[in-house]
């Protein structure tokens, strides 16, 4: 995945244990993770988050329970409306991570 140095990325990590790709790997035992790029973040959003969450750090773990702990009202406007997409489409097996390319 080609990155700008000092970007932050927003992934979907999505856990994944399907058979065929399983045996095309050799791979028989546990999940896969797949990571999927939902779309990038400006460094103030990313502080907002760092400071709601207690994250230090280029790398933050999110879980659906964390987003409701974002105050979205202190995000710039495009952000608000991506956290709040992901947070409808985001599954049960699924985790969001930011990340600093």
């Amino acid at each position: 995945m080609p990155t700008k140095r000092g970007t932050w990325h927003l992934l979907k990590l999505v856990y994944v244990n399907p058979p065929y790709v399983s045996k095309a790997m050799a791979h028989f035992a546990g999940d896969m993770a797949v990571l999927e790029e939902i779309g990038t973040l400006n460094e103030k959003s990313v502080e907002i988050i760092k400071e709601s969450l207690g994250a230090k750090g280029n790398e933050i773990d999110l879980s659906i329970g964390d987003l409701i702990l974002i105050p979205v009202e202190r995000l710039p406007e495009d952000d608000r409306k991506l956290l709040l997409k992901v947070a409808q489409e985001l599954g049960a097996d699924a985790k969001l991570k930011i990340v600093r390319g």
